[in-house]
């Protein structure tokens, strides 16, 4: 992924370096870099100024650097846009609808799109993703996580940089009003296996390259999320 690079100004050119990658969509939101010990081997460089250029892009805020040196690349949105509009959505519901309607608008963009430009590797970890979705609904098991990578995984199958990033923003978001969201949506049992069949659905029609039938299963799906919470929320809202 990295290439080798000269001596001279290493820390700005590990830096250069990252941001091409991203920007070309190579490095994605949630990517896990390797260690410091084999970047510093794949780009040709000592250590200290390795961690040089990782301290400086993760103040920059283009990743997070974790506890057992797990580096982890961010969405280039999501700092500035989460934490207002995460607050401003658990004061009020109606806004957390107004962020539904933003992500019909792009899901079903994107679903149509990744039906399109979806490569191999794209169908393999969307696969994987609709498997472990599967495994969930039959162990009855919750995993929020899951359904953020089912939904980031399509924008990033479209192949289109700014779409990845703002997807996980939206999710970075939604992370931070899960009671308004999942709790409630799950509140009815049988919700989880529809909205698994409807997971199912939009990658069914992604893998058979139907750009049309992916928009419209994609769309259903944010309608239905919609029309089950409005239903369980309001008679909350109101009391």
């Amino acid at each position: 992924m990295f290439h080798r690079i000269s001596p001279k100004k290493i820390s700005d050119e590990i830096i250069e370096q990252f941001k091409t990658l991203l920007s070309t969509g190579e490095l994605k939101p949630g990517d896990e870099l390797p260690s410091e010990r084999e970047m510093a081997e794949s780009i040709g460089v000592s250590r200290p100024p390795l961690r040089e250029a990782l301290n400086a892009l993760q103040a920059m805020g283009f990743i997070e650097i974790r506890p057992r040196s797990r580096i982890l690349v961010k969405s280039i949105t999501q700092k500035p846009v989460e934490d207002p509009l995460s607050l401003l959505i658990s004061d009020d519901p109606e806004k957390f609808f107004e962020l539904l309607d933003i992500r019909r608008a792009m899901e079903s963009w994107a679903s149509f799109n990744a039906a399109k430009k979806a490569t191999e590797s794209d169908i393999k970890r969307l696969e994987q993703i609709i498997a472990r979705d599967q495994e969930n609904l039959r162990n009855n098991r919750e995993d929020a996580k899951t359904d953020a990578d089912f939904h980031i995984s399509i924008a990033i199958a479209t192949h289109n940089t700014v779409l990845s990033h703002l997807t996980a923003s939206c999710y970075n978001i939604l992370w931070s009003t899960q009671k308004m969201s999942r709790e409630q949506l799950f509140r009815k049992k049988e919700n989880k296996q529809r909205i698994a069949e409807q997971h199912l659905r939009i990658f069914q029609a992604i893998k058979s390259r139907n750009p049309d039938q992916a928009s419209r299963e994609a769309r259903r799906h944010i309608n239905f999320v919609e029309n089950e919470l409005k239903e369980l929320i309001a008679p909350h809202s109101s009391s």
